[in-house]
């Protein structure tokens, strides 16, 4: 896209090359995405005869035999073109038409199209194109003619795709020089530059994008691509003076009158920036002002820069001094502890006489008395610094010395209690690390002296004072009490009387949070040694003890006693009905639970003849009764006798025996 800048010193002006002899500048293609881009299409000749068939356009309106292709960048909205036809081999002529593509793969028309026609003018007109885009045109022989062709542009404009810009310039100083520096862009390869003054001087660089100079004038850069579009454009560089520097004569170091200096710069613009340096001398402030302070005697360069053009210049002043200083000594730093509150310090070997004071300050620590004197009392922790002044030229020297702070004393300390269990005298004390102080340490418990030993055991319950005492001397004490653990308490409830065959289930109830307690311990021994209920089926009179232990080894017992109930449960009817109406139809032996097993179940007619016999089934099993027949054979109403065998829970074995009537 071309625009037109309107900036401060610089001038636009734009030229597209005017055609010139056919496939100049640049030969039209055979494929849109090599199209020369062409500053100008007036005037512009070519023809097909080299041209092949690269594919057929999707928004064209033939078929395609051998295609050219150029493309042009819009500088108005509508666009008509006349092409001029001439020498055609075939008569037929050609096709031609204008697209507009972003990847020459889709393409979308946005001219009406030529189809042929024979030699002659014909027009193709293009609208709605937007200003600054790029467009194809493409001519093609009507069924592989082979033409010659021209256009004349007779309405519309086309743009140059060259662009030539100058950076904005910074300023040329007097006696200086300055790099100017063009961006030039074109679609086209190839930009050549082209710089050019009437009244500047170009040092270097005239064909090149960069330039120096080092005169006031106007500079002008064309640019120049291979497509023959130029453009160009200049700008007017004034030359800036330098800042003028005056600099006022400083007082002379003199400690009688001041042991720093001031140095005044003046000059003429408002704008101008300061900067000191120097080399055997020392700027305490103001190197950024006209105004420096400074406390040694040297020479003193300032740069002074308009802040505004960037031009500088230079100048310097001599400082002298008449400075000759006392000596001053500070000695007797060192540490204050927790045995050593207090120390003197010692300034002797500073300057003496009557013509010399003397004082100290700090300040962070604290002076208790002597300030003005050589051997002042301190208490804190701190710089002291000794400040010794000549009466004669009231030139001061200093020097200091450093009391630290050993405040490592004991502040405290990981201790760990063993706490007993209730009733018992097994607590204990263990320090492991002591915190602050100077290590060694030693120990004093219960009022003892102080010694090495830091654990004690086989304590009761009670209040144990302790002290511990650092390698310097430094003490800390603490009162430790060793308490009763709570009390581990589980209940099994009362003794119980259950008959035989029946299940108990035990609960170990405990005053503690589960995740309290470290194990449970059952007797007699089962499976779930960890769990508070255990189900037990006695198979005689059984004493059940339960032994809790909390995570702190504490333990609590506790017992049952579950007695058993032996009453034999067996039923053995003494008639049934096997009629097949589902009533008594089965004669089996019913039990309670405390039966195990049914070891022998017989049954004899009444001559003593075996009519049915079972052996080794569980009790209350229909399968294992006597339905009533022999030998499939339902007999008649009779009164037969039975022997049976029971094995109980608890291992005895019963015999039962009697008579029973089948009834029809």
């Amino acid at each position: 896209m071309i625009r037109i800048f309107l900036l401060a010193f610089f001038t636009f002006q734009a030229a597209c090359a005017f055609a010139q002899p056919c496939d100049f500048p640049l030969p039209p293609s055979n494929t849109c995405d090599e199209a020369p881009l062409l500053c100008d299409l007036d005037g512009y000749c070519s023809n097909n005869a080299a041209a092949v068939n690269s594919g057929t356009p999707n928004a064209f309106c033939g078929l395609v035999e051998n295609n050219n292709w150029v493309s042009f960048i819009a500088g108005s909205p509508t666009f008509t073109l006349q092409i001029n036809v001439a020498n055609c081999a075939q008569g037929g002529g050609l096709q031609a038409q204008i697209f507009s593509t972003v990847d020459c793969n889709f393409f979308t028309s946005v001219s009406n199209c030529i189809d042929g026609g024979g030699e002659g003018s014909f027009t193709l007109t293009a609208s709605n194109l937007i200003i600054g885009e790029t467009y194809y045109l493409m001519t093609d022989g009507k069924g592989g003619d082979v033409c010659d062709y021209s256009f004349e542009l007779l309405n519309g404009t086309t743009l140059s795709p060259a662009n030539a810009q100058i950076e904005p310039a910074g300023f040329l100083c007097e006696n200086g020089t300055l790099i100017l520096e063009s961006v030039g862009t074109s679609t086209n390869a190839n930009l050549t530059f082209e710089w050019s003054t009437q009244d500047g001087n170009i040092l270097s660089g005239a064909q090149t994008p960069v330039i120096e100079i080092d005169s006031a004038g106007t500079y002008k850069i064309v640019i120049e691509d291979a497509g023959g579009c130029t453009d160009s454009t200049e700008i007017t560089v004034p030359i800036n003076p330098l800042p003028q520097i005056s600099i006022s004569t400083p007082d002379t170091l003199d400690c009688l009158i001041d042991t720093i200096v001031d140095i005044f710069a003046n000059t003429v613009s408002p704008s101008d920036a300061f900067f000191w340096t120097t080399q055997t001398g020392n700027i305490l402030s103001g190197q950024s002002t006209n105004n420096p302070v400074v406390d040694l005697p040297g020479f003193y360069q300032v740069v002074v820069t308009d802040t505004l053009t960037g031009c500088s210049n230079t100048s310097s002043v001599e400082v002298f001094t008449d400075v000759e200083t006392p000596v001053a000594i500070a000695n007797g730093g060192g540490e204050l502890n927790c045995v050593v509150p207090s120390l003197t310090l010692d300034g002797s070997g500073s300057s003496a006489g009557s013509n010399f004071s003397y004082s100290w300050t700090t300040a962070l620590g604290n002076i208790l008395s002597g300030a003005n004197t050589l051997t002042p009392t301190v208490d804190a922790a701190g710089i002291y610094i000794l400040q010794v002044t000549s009466a004669t030229n009231s030139c001061t020297q200093t020097a200091s010395t450093v009391v630290t702070l050993n405040d490592a004393h004991p502040t405290g300390a990981e201790i760990t209690l063993l706490r007993p269990c209730v009733g018992d005298t097994d607590g204990a004390i263990n320090i492991s690390t002591v915190q602050g102080g100077t290590p060694p340490y030693l120990f004093a418990f219960n009022g003892t002296a102080f010694q090495s030993t830091n654990n004690w055991s086989s304590l009761p319950p009670d209040m144990y004072p302790i002290a511990i005492q650092d390698a310097i001397g430094c003490e800390w004490d603490t009162v430790l009490t060793i308490s009763e653990l709570p009390q581990l308490i589980v209940e099994l409830g009362d003794d119980q009387t259950i008959p035989l065959g029946c299940e108990v289930l035990l609960n170990a109830r405990v005053n503690f949070l589960p995740e309290d307690i470290d194990s449970v311990v059952w007797t007699p021994f089962y499976d779930c040694q960890n769990c508070f209920e255990q189900a037990v089926l006695p198979v005689e009179n059984t004493t059940y003890q339960v032994k809790v232990i909390d995570v702190n080894g504490c333990t609590a017992n506790d017992r049952v006693a579950i007695f058993l109930d032996k009453k034999r449960n067996v039923f053995i009817p003494n008639a049934f009905s096997p009629n097949d109406d589902g009533l008594n139809d089965i004669f089996f032996i019913n039990t309670g639970k405390d039966v195990a097993e049914i070891l022998n179940f017989k049954i004899f007619d009444r001559w003593g003849e075996l009519v049915a016999s079972f052996e080794n089934f569980p009790p209350n099993d229909l399968s294992y009764g006597w339905d009533g027949s022999l030998n499939g054979r339902k007999m008649d109403t009779a009164t037969f006798t039975y022997f049976a065998e029971i094995l109980f829970l608890d291992g005895v074995v019963e015999i039962y025996s009697g008579d029973v009537v089948l009834v029809k």
